[in-house]
């Protein structure tokens, strides 16, 4: 058995080919792999127009642009977690998900 210390993490985007994670420190999120091209698709329609929110099944993704940065949202349709980071950093973001 072993015991360790931990402390909550800030919050963070990460996305690998496993999926995304979506953070905001207490709580976070997870886009599997095989919706990943549907978060991409969403991600683009921030990117153009401003704001989206799309639905497959219960799961939700969306976010809107405000000023220099974007918040994003994911989750189920009862329970989403958000976060706010820098337009550059949503573009690396979605750089990183539209390249699978």
């Amino acid at each position: 058995m072993i015991t360790v210390r931990a402390q909550q993490p800030a919050p963070y985007i990460h996305a690998d080919n496993r999926g995304l994670v979506l953070c905001n420190g207490p709580q976070c999120a997870f886009v599997p792999a095989s919706q990943l091209r549907f978060a991409a698709e969403t991600f683009a329609i921030i990117a153009e127009e401003g704001r989206a929110t799309r639905s497959q099944a219960t799961h939700v993704v969306g976010g809107y642009r405000d000023g220099g940065e974007v918040t994003l949202y994911v989750g189920t349709q009862d329970q989403l977690l958000s976060v706010t980071v820098s337009e550059a950093d949503f573009n690396a973001v979605r750089e990183a998900i539209g390249a699978r």
